[in-house]
């Protein structure tokens, strides 16, 4: 019997396109322990990878899009959500994503645009439902969001993230009682869910609960879900209405170790410590320093935390270093009010 030989290129030629071509799931699963690592370049290697052998595998492109996005190369991330697109992966969920970041970088309007688009792919696409809503509750046209809600829980009776927004909706449309009735809901069907708990508390703040009922609502939900930015943003308008400044400060510091690279809770910590200084004594100025260097490590041209140097200087009576100061802020964001505190500074020297 006669043996037939293959020529070598053929042999090559089945190899790569049988032998050398990894499993997309494998592939994946690498890139994402890549990005835990922090080796994004890596796992987006892995991503592209996949992207060439498996074209319509639609995780490859909305996870390479998301690693963009959080370099702050938005154009990037679009064009691999429109590679995507072109390669025939799912049209739905890659239209939804394109509108979550465009509402992660402002655009509520072209958001809003694509969200409709995933909808004609998918007309029972509930997530694409709540996004929507969501968008139209942050404009105020809350009749409208709880539509979007409604819609999506006919979509899924037990939809968790629809029934929280439901009830916060209704919680800011002063309709209390049936904001508390969906949100007890919620949490009875997810106990281990931290949002409805957070929601929860919010609207109790609108009834007669005493504060250590909303506190301790407050205090499951953050424990449960420390990385929702809502659920935090109204915990700590919350805890701002308190006049005990070192309650006030404790929940801050929370927040900053919670999200270290925020500025918003180190310039608010600043805010608090020189309040402090003037009201009671400047031995609070060395934490209102410490916070400001934390801001500038995290980003130098932070023109808030330069102007509350500044104000640091004043009150220790350096007017040179406070002018100093004044002017860098002025100089990164040129305001009246950073005007004024060179003006101050400069009248002290005079």
């Amino acid at each position: 019997m006669r043996v037939r030989i293959f020529p070598l290129q053929i042999i090559m030629g089945l190899l790569l396109i049988f032998g050398c071509t990894e499993d997309p799931d494998l592939l994946y699963s690498r890139a994402e322990t890549e990005a835990e690592l922090g080796s994004r370049q890596r796992a987006l290697d892995h991503l592209i990878q996949i992207q060439r052998s498996t074209p319509t595998y639609t995780d490859a492109y909305l996870f390479a899009a998301r690693l963009f996005f959080e370099d702050d190369n938005f154009i990037e991330a679009i064009n691999q959500l429109k590679r995507g697109l072109d390669a025939g992966a799912d049209s739905a969920l890659i239209t939804r994503y394109i509108g979550e970041i465009h509402h992660l970088k402002g655009s509520d309007e072209e958001a809003y645009r694509y969200y409709l688009q995933a909808l004609r792919y998918n007309p029972d696409y509930e997530e694409v439902q709540i996004s929507m809503g969501i968008i139209l509750r942050e404009k105020e046209l809350r009749d409208r969001a709880l539509n979007h809600f409604e819609q999506a829980m006919q979509i899924n009776p037990v939809s968790y993230l629809a029934m929280v927004n439901r009830g916060i909706t209704l919680g800011e449309m002063e309709r209390t009682g049936e904001a508390i009735e969906i949100l007890e809901q919620a949490i009875e069907d997810f106990p281990m869910d931290g949002p409805a708990y957070g929601a929860l508390a919010y609207v109790q703040q609108k009834t007669g609960t005493v504060r250590e009922a909303i506190l301790d609502n407050y205090a499951l939900a953050i424990r449960l879900s420390s990385k929702d930015r809502m659920l935090w943003d109204h915990y700590l308008d919350f805890m701002a209405a308190d006049s005990n400044y070192q309650t006030v400060i404790k929940a801050y510091q929370r927040y900053t170790k919670e999200f270290p690279n925020d500025l918003v809770g180190q310039h608010r910590l600043q805010d608090i410590y020189l309040e402090l200084a003037t009201m009671e004594s400047i031995s609070w100025l060395d934490a209102a320093r410490q916070a400001c260097d934390r801001a500038l490590l995290l980003d130098k041209d932070d023109h808030v935390s330069h102007a509350n140097m500044a104000r640091i200087y004043l009150l220790q009576e350096k007017p040179r270093l406070a002018i100093l100061e004044a002017q860098l802020a002025f100089e990164i964001q040129p305001t009246s009010e950073y005007r004024e505190l060179i003006d101050q500074a400069r009248f002290l020297i005079d």
